[in-house]
């Protein structure tokens, strides 16, 4: 429900992965969950946060929505705005939210109330194009410091909270997609199989190979060695090494593919990689690490 009202689009929820795209419903251990409804005809669900008993979910046209009850029913925060919303991160009662046109939102109260944070996300030097860039993947490092990244190469970061920002140097100027931190580390993905890292939170970073061309969407590093990244064409590589070497695995599809999420379960290590086609939905039959250091080796697609 939004304001007592019942809202517009659905929310397709699964055990290990997330995705509103239509990805695989019929998979072993998927449910669907309350059918949200907006006002706009083509609204969307772009990001969803698991935050203990909450579920935050945020989209077009402003969308910010909140579960008590696992995705039974949800409640719209109306925070009056119309800017698509792109990517929703909680640590304890701090959120941030990022979106279309430079959109920043910020809470300090488990999200009963947000305030938009108002400063130009222009990058230095940029002489075309809009004015304020897209962002589209937030993070937090601890509870001070809040990564951004989005359109152009641009890189923010926050050092108390989200409250305030300032831009750090990426060397690029192509979009940055999404981004994945341990504590001083950190890796940036982007187009054309662009990875950035970092080993001092930010201050420089630095591409690492990839030996790929397409577009790069998610990026999930488990420990300071070990990690995922999901891109377009079924990419799907691996590293063990943090980042110096990226290996490709092999896998029986073409689609793109986006979200990634994992449980580790002391011993064995399982996840998703989910896609736009049903196809490319993926999990790893048997991965362990790091001791084997194994890592989403097999995987297979979900029919």
């Amino acid at each position: 429900m939004i304001n007592g009202q019942p809202i517009t689009r659905a929310i397709i929820l699964g055990f290990l992965a997330v995705t509103v795209s239509g990805v695989a419903l019929a998979q072993q251990g998927w449910a669907k969950l309350q059918t949200i409804k907006t006002g706009a005809p083509d609204s969307g669900i772009n990001s969803v946060f698991y935050d203990g008993d909450d579920i935050w979910v945020v989209g077009s046209h402003g969308l910010i929505a909140r579960s008590h009850d696992d995705g039974q029913t949800f409640n719209e925060m109306n925070q009056g705005v119309d800017a698509g919303l792109n990517d929703v991160y909680v640590r304890k009662d701090r959120m941030c939210i990022v979106g279309d046109a430079g959109t920043i939102m910020r809470s300090t109260d488990s999200g009963r109330s947000f305030v938009k944070i108002l400063r130009s996300t222009r990058r230095s030097g940029a002489a075309s194009g809009p004015a304020e860039p897209d962002l589209y993947s937030v993070q937090f490092a601890d509870a001070d410091h809040v990564y951004i990244v989005g359109d152009r190469g641009l890189i923010l970061v926050s050092t108390d909270g989200g409250a305030t920002w300032r831009e750090q140097q990426s060397g690029s100027d192509t979009q940055l997609f999404h981004l994945s931190l341990r504590g001083e580390h950190g890796w940036v993905v982007g187009t054309g199989g662009l990875i950035l890292h970092t080993d001092n939170g930010g201050r420089n970073w630095y591409p690492q190979r990839s030996g790929v061309n397409d577009d790069l969407n998610r990026v999930y590093m488990m420990t300071d060695r070990v990690g995922l990244i999901s891109g377009d064409n079924g990419t799907l590589l691996r590293t063990e090494n943090g980042g110096a070497t990226w290996e490709r695995v092999s896998l029986n599809v073409r689609e793109p593919l986006f979200g990634m999420s994992f449980i580790d379960n002391n011993e064995h290590t399982t996840g998703d990689a989910v896609g736009w086609n049903r196809t490319a939905t993926l999990a790893p039959t048997y991965s362990r690490f790091p001791s084997t250091k194994t890592v989403a080796t097999p995987w297979a697609a979900m029919d």
